[in-house]
């Protein structure tokens, strides 16, 4: 072979090595810019979760449980409820308990995935009302937002919304919600006897009261045929009845603050959670006031539900302060612990019992009243704020 062509078949084969060279220098840039890439991807647990100050207690639970993944999965569309350490806290001491206590629970698994919706769901798609299947399928989860903007899971207030990453969002809960059957779910799963008084708990937004499950209730349930009577009564149809400007008090009318069985009714007079007295008569059959019941002790894990065949209405006492006053939002009513004032902070409260008794004063911190020492009962908030007076009622549970 010549000198030249030599030369020539050196330059070809060194064009061709550098071609290679490129081609894997290229190859190799693409691989490390799609795993960064990859490993840029935020996730509801590493990025949100796991570096949370107040979340400690949710990650120890995650990581015993091996959920990690899950929440990790860059291909998942995750809605995380995230209870705080504070709300962990408040779960152990109503399970006598301490947080390894929780972490021990049999059914921790089933309670952590009972915060999880399959899909992303932002807080301005939550309408009042929603009922929605986490991954625990045994149990849904029952959503309210209220006239003023607040978001309610069961019982649990929405503290903070909206926390963003790229597989989903997380919504900060101040308690633990857990997949017990309450005295809503009875309700819930039988639309033929109670679709309008699931109506009409939905628009009381009573669903927080009804889902705690720490509670311990008694309900006297009317079925749709006994609001149809009620709403021919007064000339009206659903839509009026759940448009009553005391339908919240009618309500509460159905409802004890304790659990009592059948057998353990007896004839006189009982406590509603609106503050007035039920009548109980036992011969020759259970009435509560004049309605039958013809259903009883359907037995939920938060209390028992009475099915009557007559809607009750209390009585209309209008307290003469309450007509010179505005009205005062609280949530969740009832409460356990704590409710939610909707109204400025740093201001005086006064709490007044049914019989006009002072039992609590102070200041309102962060938007919150603490009801915690308070017996079971109905109280009135009263707030002073410049001149104007504001009056509002709620059932200490």
């Amino acid at each position: 072979m010549s000198k030249f062509k030599l030369l020539n078949v050196m330059k070809v084969k060194q064009t061709k090595n550098l071609i290679v060279k490129k081609t894997n220098q290229v190859f190799f840039l693409f691989v490390l810019f799609f795993s960064n890439n990859l490993w840029a991807q935020t996730n509801v647990y590493d990025d949100i979760i796991a570096i949370s100050p107040n979340h400690t207690y949710l990650k120890a639970a995650i990581d015993q449980q091996n959920l990690q993944s899950a929440l990790r999965d860059s291909t998942s569309n995750l809605t995380v409820f995230a209870p705080t350490n504070a709300a962990f806290d408040s779960l152990a001491a109503a399970l006598n308990t301490d947080i390894p206590g929780i972490l021990a629970l049999s059914n921790l698994t089933d309670i952590l995935t009972y915060h999880v919706l399959g899909t992303s769901v932002a807080s301005s798609a939550i309408t009042n009302g929603q009922i929605v299947t986490p991954l625990f399928n045994g149990n849904t989860l029952k959503l309210t937002k209220t006239t003023s903007g607040n978001v309610f899971i069961n019982q649990a207030q929405v503290t903070t919304a909206d926390v963003n990453a790229d597989n989903g969002v997380v919504h900060v809960l101040n308690a633990v919600v857990l997949p017990n059957e309450t005295v809503a779910d009875i309700a819930l799963d039988d639309p033929t006897n109670f679709s309008t008084l699931v109506a009409a708990v939905v628009k009381a937004e009573l669903l927080p009261a009804l889902t705690n499950p720490f509670s311990s209730l008694t309900v006297f349930a009317p079925t749709n045929s006994a609001f149809n009577n009620l709403a021919t009564s007064l000339n009206t149809d659903l839509n009026g009845i759940l448009a009553l400007p005391n339908l919240e008090d009618v309500l509460l009318y159905h409802v004890l603050g304790n659990e009592t069985l059948s057998t353990e009714l007896t004839a006189g007079n009982v406590l509603a959670l609106n503050g007035k007295n039920l009548t109980v008569s036992i011969s020759p059959t259970v009435k509560i006031n004049d309605a039958d019941v013809t259903t009883a002790d359907v037995i939920a894990e938060n209390g028992v539900v009475h099915v009557i065949n007559k809607v009750l209405v209390p009585s209309n006492n209008t307290n003469i302060e309450s007509i010179n006053s505005k009205q005062l939002t609280l949530y969740p009513n009832p409460s356990c612990s704590s409710i939610s004032v909707d109204i400025i902070n740093n201001v005086k409260y006064e709490i007044v019992n049914m019989y006009g008794v002072t039992v609590q004063q102070g200041e309102i911190i962060n938007g919150f009243i603490s009801i915690g020492l308070l017996s079971h009962g109905k109280y009135i908030v009263k707030v002073k704020n410049d001149e104007t007076l504001f009056i509002g009622n709620f059932i200490k549970l």
